[in-house]
């Protein structure tokens, strides 16, 4: 879900930014910070960073992003503060605006509706987590999923993405 609101004047992730330089084959530089506040799944700040960096190499550009992992009760919060709407969703994506080539924002991530969600699908909660963080990249990048032929050219997009970084999801 993209926020239309604006989003947190603080970032939600607490970590100091890791640079990960020029990716292999490609120019993409990406800034990441990462915070997990939710014990229900265990995800890898390496598996997080590599999905992302095959993202921006496949969409062509850079980026700085934080990246939040959190659980039922703060996505609700958030969802609820930012959108104005009820309940839980998978993911919100705030965008912080481009500078210098640089797109900026923020990915918050809903790891206990992974988990649920994951159960009922054919592949794992991580690969459902990756999912919701392709999703909120892509609304950071501009791409829209209110109209059913813009939805099915993100879904593809996130299929395709999450593919050639090793996840098979249906989204």
């Amino acid at each position: 879900m993209r926020s239309s609101r604006q989003g947190p004047q603080k970032r939600l992730a607490l970590r100091r930014p890791a640079r990960v330089g020029p990716a292999p084959g490609g120019k993409t530089t990406m800034r990441v910070e990462i915070s997990s506040r939710q014990a229900v799944l265990r995800c890898p700040a390496p598996a997080i960073r590599a999905v992302l960096r095959k993202a921006l190499q496949m969409e062509g550009t850079d980026a700085e992003l934080s990246v939040a992992l959190v659980g039922d009760a703060e996505m609700e919060a958030l969802n609820r503060r930012f959108l104005g709407r009820k309940g839980v969703t998978d993911v919100l994506a705030f965008p912080y605006g481009t500078q210098g080539g640089l797109v900026s924002g923020e990915i918050v991530v809903n790891a206990e509706l992974a988990r649920r969600e994951a159960a009922a699908r054919s592949h794992t909660p991580l690969d459902e987590l990756m999912l919701y963080l392709v999703h909120g990249l892509l609304h950071l990048l501009g791409y829209d999923d209110h109209k059913p032929a813009e939805r099915r050219k993100m879904h593809e997009r996130e299929r395709s993405i999450l593919a050639a970084a090793g996840h098979v999801v249906e989204s």
